[in-house]
């Protein structure tokens, strides 16, 4: 098959695999589920205290979720009768016959343990069916108005816990979904407007990036469907941000060479041919990368991170085969026209006026060392703040400040105490029988380990067979910050000693919640961060290697990569205390900024290299680096600049994890972009010389 011929029978294929994956596969956003055991694997000391407390104190499975009415003036009495009795009522509703809630006789009975000291704040336990996603969220909404209506008015009511949580989490999500996808499509078409002036040229890659997304959603819902992983929401949010992103870039790619091409061949479809032959080297690696970096994620214990692998692996795998494949067709079948309205013409010369990539490459090439040494000590100087990086695992704080979830959890946190909001329980497992004296004893040793404000019992607090016990246990700080964690940490260190201090023979000591998991959670996150990283680094170097067919290339341009790596940490981690007055940052942040960072941003090095070893062909390395910075310096740079905008749309998301996350990475772009890839890699490799294996 000849000419365009080829390209348009491209476009069908894509444009029939599109339209039948539309009509007999769901999509991947139908398919979210919650991580199970918390996203940790099942013998965490976490997860098996919750286990062995059911063993001993079975309870009916369910999501809990805390509803919370406030009065900053004072709760009435009738106030919170009317409250008492809309909870209690939601057991009485024919709608809501799996629903647990306290009767309103037995919540006023017991009002002290509910109501705040100041009279302010009085809180009810509900316990939802066991519901995911959705399902969750339309019952939950369904009783928010229920006990709205019932309970009257004068006091605000917050609906949060987990299921409050993960209603929220739902209703985030499905908001900012569209405004994504929009946002997205508009940076893109207004960036390449801007830059390239052409119509038809804005709208190409936005169509590939469409007929692409659609391939990769239908094909991501399938594998899903079939239970083969499960989809998260950040997940899908970050990979529909990802493929317009390199679509984008690989479009660039693809346009640049085709408009040298069309200089020098007349037929459109004999340039096109040309111009994939001289980009297919770097979209190959580039889309190796990538994919490479996410299979990465195979590898770590925590669920969440390896949930990602597959979404993205297989978002890569297809963007790599449409940049070689959709995209080439789609400038192909556009001609000259994609160009318009400046349209390169059969036999034009180029212009001799020097752009300001042909002026940046000849200073560099002249001076490379004034060049290198600046850009090493400022980008050292930057990762220097890397000591100041802090990990949170409130993920209650990503939230809007006026969500239910979120406001009720604050609101419970300054009247009740912080440690209140989220209490462990300890379940000690004795040899012998452990009579109540021994279960008093033991929760006041407890009581006076480092970081316990105070214990409790919850029911019987010796189990039927009298084997064991369990203690409620209240932290002195935020239970989701590092000082909970610590103490969760010192409390299992020592729990046999303590359980011995108090007269028991002690067989297990656990400790369950949230402190509990969030410290387990850290490990398990030290642990897959500190492996996917020099994963990451290895596989993307032999990739390299491979490329360039040399030792010492892959070496400076990895070491070059995980600078900037280092130096956007640090500078993020500076520029978010600044502007967001915030001096922690999501655990999950850097782990997913070095892997999209490192794959992403080698895309760059690999196009430069693979342009300087074409010229090399022809010319001196000194000769050659000069072209190659300045025949990719327009591509690049543009590529970067929309690559960037597009992470900052994530700005947008009303999660602030995801906002610093999209923030961090357009910065990190950036650099590898304006300073990494034009600047310190062409001083390298002009100062090594022969040596830089180019």
């Amino acid at each position: 098959m000849k000419g365009k011929r080829k390209y348009w029978a491209t476009l069908l294929i894509w444009i029939i695999a599109a339209s039948v994956l539309s009509m007999v596969a769901p999509g991947a956003r139908d398919f979210f589920e919650p991580n199970e055991n918390s996203g940790l694997p099942a013998d965490e000391p976490s997860i098996v205290a919750s286990e062995r407390i059911n063993d001993y104190f079975p309870s009916e499975e369910g999501v809990p979720a805390i509803v919370v009415a406030e009065n900053s003036d004072g709760l009435t009495e009738e106030q919170i009768t009317a409250f008492a009795e809309a909870i209690g009522g939601l057991s009485e509703n024919g709608s809501y016959e799996d629903v647990t809630v306290i009767p309103a006789q037995a919540l006023l009975g017991t009002r002290d343990t509910f109501l705040s000291e100041d009279g302010t704040v009085f809180f009810a336990p509900v316990t939802l069916p066991g519901l995911e996603g959705t399902e969750l969220k339309v019952l939950l909404d369904d009783m928010k108005e229920t006990v709205a209506a019932e309970a009257g008015d004068g006091m605000e009511i917050y609906w949060t816990g987990p299921a409050g949580i993960a209603a929220d989490a739902v209703e985030l999500f499905s908001r900012a979904d569209v405004v994504l996808i929009l946002s997205t499509v508009a940076i893109i078409l207004v960036l390449l407007l801007i830059i390239y002036r052409s119509p038809l040229l804005a709208l190409i890659p936005l169509i590939g990036a469409s007929i692409v997304y659609t391939v990769v959603d239908k094909v991501v819902g399938l594998g899903a469907s079939a239970g083969w992983y499960v989809t998260e929401n950040q997940s899908i949010s970050i990979m529909l941000v990802l493929l317009f992103a390199v679509v984008t870039d690989y479009s660039l790619l693809v346009f640049s060479r085709f408009r040298e091409e069309l200089r020098t061949h007349e037929d459109t479809a004999v340039a096109m041919d040309a111009a994939v032959r001289g980009v297919r080297e770097p979209i190959f690696f580039s889309g190796s990368t990538i994919f490479l970096g996410v299979l990465t994620l195979f590898v770590a214990l925590y669920e969440s991170y390896r949930n990602f692998a597959p979404v993205f692996a297989i978002a890569t795998a297809i963007i790599l085969i449409a940049g070689l494949t959709l995209l080439p067709a789609l400038f192909a079948i556009a001609g000259r026209k994609a160009f318009w309205p400046r349209i390169p013409a059969y036999g034009e010369q180029k212009s001799d006026k020097k752009t300001i990539w042909a002026r940046i490459a000849e200073k560099v090439t002249a001076r490379p060392v004034a060049f290198l040494i600046p850009v090493l000590a400022v980008l050292v100087i930057a990762s220097i703040n890397t000591v100041n990086y802090k990990e949170s695992f409130d993920l209650i704080k990503s939230f809007p400040d006026d969500l239910s979830s979120r406001q009720g959890f604050e609101v419970l946190g300054d009247t009740f105490g912080e440690g209140e909001l989220a209490p462990g329980t300890v379940l000690v497992v004795s040899k012998d029988t452990i009579t109540p004296d021994q279960a008093a004893e033991l929760a006041d040793a407890i009581e006076k380990e480092p970081g316990i404000a105070g214990t409790s019992f919850q029911g019987m607090p010796v189990s039927e067979d009298g084997e064991a016990v369990q203690v409620t246990v209240t932290f002195d700080s935020n239970p989701y910050e590092s000082d909970a964690l610590d103490a969760a940490n010192q409390l299992r260190d020592r729990g046999m000693d303590i359980a011995e201090e108090a007269g028991i023979d002690a067989a297990e000591f656990h400790l369950a919640g949230q402190s509990a998991i969030n410290a387990d959670l850290r490990d398990i996150n030290d642990r897959d961060t500190l492996i996917i990283m020099i994963a990451v680094a290895l596989l993307i170097t032999l990739m390299l290697a491979f490329q360039t067919r040399s030792v010492i290339a892959p070496l400076y341009l990895i070491g070059t990569l995980l600078l900037s790596f280092a130096a956007t940490l640090g500078l993020s981690i500076f520029l978010f205390d600044v502007f967001f007055g915030t001096d922690e940052i999501s655990y999950r942040i850097p782990l997913y900024t070095f892997v999209f960072l490192i794959a992403l941003g080698v895309d760059y090095s690999i196009m430069l290299i693979a342009r300087i070893r074409e010229e090399r062909k022809h010319h001196e390395l000194k000769e050659a680096v000069k072209l190659g910075v300045e025949k990719t310096g327009g591509v690049i740079s543009s590529a970067g600049l929309i690559l960037a905008a597009t992470f900052l749309v994530l700005g947008t998301m009303p999660i602030y994890e995801l906002k610093l996350f999209g923030i961090m990475m357009a910065l990190g772009i950036l650099i590898d972009t304006f300073v990494v890839r034009p600047l310190l890699i062409p001083a390298i490799i002009l100062l090594l010389g022969k040596r830089s294996g180019i």
